[in-house]
């Protein structure tokens, strides 16, 4: 399992009781369907349908990636799931609270990540949607390049310095 090191964060193997947290924390960051024109049951099963597809797709696609739950001063803040199985690590999903939000968080969870991966000869590749230019400009900051994608997303690894052609 996957351990990282943090002053202000503490990062563990996520487990069945944090589903429901982990659940609450995705509704956070689905925007797009709070846009739907409905009444809180019909975004409550939007949420609920749309979690247990990403969830089921995950473990389909990454079945060995490492799920952490983030937790600062014992409260749970955010996840990481890390897919380690190849020399190129994929981050398939970082997330945190929107309280938990610009407050370096995300950025020392990256960084720490980096390390880990630099420690390992291992590089680091994401995706980002396009619409999301805090994450972005966080990836940006932290030395991931742009490397291809498509309309809707774009694929970032980390060292670039290794990556650029």
């Amino acid at each position: 399992m996957l351990t990282l090191a943090l002053d202000h964060l503490h990062a563990r193997p996520a487990q069945p009781a944090d589903d429901a947290f982990l659940k609450a924390l995705f509704a956070t960051t689905r925007d797009d369907l709070r846009a739907v024109d409905a009444g809180p049951a019909l975004f409550a099963m939007l949420i609920d349908m749309q979690w247990h597809a990403q969830t089921a797709g995950y473990r389909q696609a990454f079945p060995d990636a490492d799920s952490l739950v983030i937790e600062r001063a014992g409260v749970p803040v955010g996840r990481l799931l890390v897919d380690r199985s190849m020399p190129q690590w994929r981050i398939v999903d970082v997330a945190l609270l929107p309280q938990a939000r610009g407050q370096g968080h995300g950025a020392a969870l990256l960084r720490a990540l980096q390390i880990r991966a630099r420690d390992s000869g291992a590089t680091l590749a994401l995706t980002v949607r396009r619409d999301n230019p805090a994450a972005r400009r966080l990836y940006d900051a932290l030395g991931f390049a742009a490397d291809g994608g498509d309309v809707l997303t774009e694929q970032m690894v980390w060292p670039a310095a290794r990556q650029r052609r």
